[in-house]
């Protein structure tokens, strides 16, 4: 709300109302228009950008908490989330422009994410012909198959990687491409978890992950990833507290450089009516996200 003040004699104006600003010189009052700074509509393509960039991300992160799982990051403070954390990663890392009727539908697309943050060495790994993923955790000499149980599984991860010890849990993610060209682009997920336990030699190892999903390639751990997705294998312990590595989803999607590209982001724009509509496309991210599962 613009203020005005008159001066002793009653008569003299000074202040803003709106645009305009009233200067009294000399017993004259003369009404000024103010200018809008050249910057704001930069600003607001700059920061609406940015707000887009958040639908897809929110959707990756709505995904994996279909399944009960959520990404983690560490070293947040006691004010922070992970969902705000993973927002924030992921800001310039992933952008992908969806079409508003996309949004609306829940559509995503599999994008190469920042799924956690910690201080455990990184897994890494790279996405090798038919979408495996294979990592860069040792295996020595085992085979796995139908009869390998957990413990001779774990016995070969902990004797093989110092840094990975018995009761450590490693999380194997899959995202899913499961739409094609023309179609809402929609994500689905996947993930298992494994405790390392060297002392079960009881449990098959296929009792507690897909028996066709592990596999050791030139002597590392290899998932069977996504055929048109993503992959990544998290490592997390409670050993010293609460820690876990950081990782990113390595992807094969031939969706995403469709929804990456200057014209995606044209689209996406006018699919909202244009930059003046777009201020209202994320009143308040926390309130579209479902309920989290803490680690």
């Amino acid at each position: 709300m613009g203020k005005l003040n008159r001066g002793f004699n009653q008569t003299a104006l000074n202040g803003s109302i709106g645009a305009v600003t009233y200067v009294t010189r000399k017993g004259v009052t003369v009404a000024r228009q103010k200018v809008p700074a050249k910057s704001s509509a930069r600003r607001t393509l700059r920061s609406q950008t940015q707000r887009m960039k958040w639908m897809n991300n929110i959707r990756i992160w709505q995904a994996l908490n279909t399944v009960g799982w959520h990404p983690s990051f560490q070293n947040k403070s006691g004010l922070q989330t992970d969902f705000n954390m993973f927002i924030k990663a992921n800001a310039a890392r992933s952008s992908v422009y969806l079409l508003k009727s996309e949004v609306d539908a829940n559509g995503g697309v599999v994008a190469g994410v920042q799924l956690t943050q910690g201080s455990l060495p990184t897994i890494g790994g790279s996405l090798e012909e038919g979408g495996a993923f294979k990592t860069n955790i040792r295996m020595g000499g085992i085979t796995i198959g139908a009869s390998t149980t957990i413990k001779t599984f774990s016995e070969a991860v902990v004797n093989n990687n110092p840094y990975i010890s018995n009761g450590d849990q490693l999380t194997f993610v899959a995202l899913h491409q499961v739409s094609g060209l023309g179609e809402i682009p929609r994500i689905q997920a996947d993930v298992k978890e494994l405790t390392l336990d060297v002392n079960d030699e009881m449990t098959l190892l296929g009792d507690v992950v897909d028996a066709n999903m592990l596999s050791v390639s030139g002597g590392y751990l290899t998932t069977s990833g996504s055929t048109n997705g993503g992959a990544a294998v998290i490592h997390s312990s409670l050993v010293n507290g609460y820690a876990v590595s950081t990782e990113y989803l390595a992807v094969n999607n031939n969706l995403l450089s469709l929804y990456q590209s200057e014209e995606a982001l044209e689209k996406a724009i006018q699919s909202y009516g244009g930059l003046s509509a777009i201020q209202f496309l994320v009143p308040n991210v926390e309130d579209l996200v479902p309920a989290t599962v803490e680690p």
